[in-house]
């Protein structure tokens, strides 16, 4: 194995492009075999046993039964990386220097995933009702209680009015493939906003002067004057979020659910408190380099390549601390307020992909069930399913936009 595992590291283009100025001796620990790395940029060493003069940073320990399944052709869920097993399999963690690890997981994180063997990288088309040229953007003044803020959305299609609401760290680019679809555009009226921080929407005047935390009460202030300032306060829109907006969504529905003719909740439930953590914002860190590490385990291997790099190239492009702030939102403030929240005030979707480990599908239908609405888990596919697997995420769309077209 060990042979076969350093010949793809030395082989792969993509980490020797991430080994880089790099220099990093660190042990990898299945079961009871050790594997010693000594990654450099001119050259990769991997020795399957260590003497006392060795010396390493860090030390990955994982269980035999659970690296079994990380390498499989095709992992299960929580398995997918090294990144989604520390976040949900017991016994897999980071022993040392972590802050090493932080600095250097995603060549580390690619050397894991070169143990599973050949990487093919397939080819790709975008799906094909997609025409991007028909989406169309805005930018808008809108009044909240942070002061005047400009947002930027994007819109495309005729009928009744979508709101579409990104994830933490991202922006409406995500929504892109539904936007541009030329079916949904034919029965509705798509919006996908980017809010104040993200993507090309402003932040308010004094951001410079305090760290940006994100609060329910802001996050819903927000949303409602976005909606009266592109005249859809009172159309009774349907409003969709993922993540962070699939966690506001169900509280618009509790509290303002007299807005909207349905609530469809991507990924939605009461919060995960360890989402917030210090690596995405740290002074000796990339935080765009982590970001992509500790997010792209959330989904799911069989989605297309290109999509998957794609959502994970744009959550690099966040503005610092931006994900810590929407994150303190998620797994802080947001689980303390959903412990008093009603039942839902209109009807309410939740949708969760099934290699979701910020999120669980088991989670989801706990709140579904709490606020009674419907809960659907998406089969082979992800926290992000609007833009790892547009396609797939399309059809499940599409079937529950026929049931609330027929409220």
């Amino acid at each position: 194995m060990s042979n076969n595992w350093l010949a793809r590291c030395l082989q792969d283009s993509e980490l020797f492009y991430l080994r880089q100025d790099l220099t990093l001796n660190f042990l990898v620990k299945v079961g009871n075999s050790h594997f010693l790395w000594r990654v450099r940029d001119d050259t990769i060493q991997l020795n399957d046993s260590f003497t006392i003069g060795d010396v390493w940073s860090f030390t990955l320990v994982i269980p035999a039964e659970a690296w079994v399944k990380f390498t499989s052709k095709n992992p299960p869920p929580f398995h997918n990386t090294l990144q989604a097993m520390i976040a949900h399999v017991s016994g897999v963690y980071v022993e040392g220097d972590r802050l090493a690890w932080a600095q250097s997981v995603t060549a580390v994180e690619r050397i894991c995933v070169l143990a599973r063997g050949e990487v093919n990288h397939a080819p790709y088309t975008s799906p094909r009702e997609f025409v991007p040229e028909t989406i169309q953007g805005h930018y808008v003044k809108t009044a909240t209680s942070d002061g005047e803020c400009i947002l930027y959305y994007e819109e495309a299609g005729s009928g009744h009015p979508i709101i579409f609401l990104h994830t933490a760290g991202s922006d409406s680019r995500q929504y892109k493939y539904l936007l541009g679809n030329r079916e949904l555009q034919k029965y509705w009226h798509m919006y996908a906003v980017d809010m104040p921080y993200h993507g090309r929407s402003e932040p308010p005047n004094g951001w410079w002067t305090k760290p940006y935390r994100l609060t329910t009460k802001m996050y819903s202030d927000w949303i409602v004057s976005f909606m009266k300032a592109v005249g859809l306060h009172d159309k009774h829109p349907i409003i969709s979020g993922s993540s962070m907006g699939g966690a506001i969504v169900l509280y618009l529905a509790a509290e303002y659910g007299d807005l909207f003719k349905a609530v469809i909740s991507i990924e939605g439930g009461f919060g995960t408190r360890g989402r917030y953590v210090t690596w995405t914002n740290h002074p000796k860190v990339h935080g765009g380099k982590f970001l992509q590490s500790w997010v792209a385990g959330l989904m799911a291997p069989n989605s297309p390549e290109y999509d998957r790099r794609l959502t994970l190239w744009e959550y690099s492009q966040g503005a610092p601390g931006v994900y810590q702030g929407d994150t303190y939102f998620y797994s802080q403030d947001w689980p303390e307020v959903s412990d008093s929240i009603g039942k839902t005030k209109c009807p309410l979707w939740i949708l969760t992909g099934e290699y979701d480990y910020s999120c669980t599908p088991e989670m989801s239908k706990q709140a579904a069930e709490r606020m009674g609405g419907q809960f659907i888990e998406m089969k082979s596919i992800g926290h992000f399913p609007m833009s790892e697997n547009p396609e797939v995420f399309t059809e499940y769309l599409t079937s529950v936009l026929n049931d609330v077209s027929k409220l």
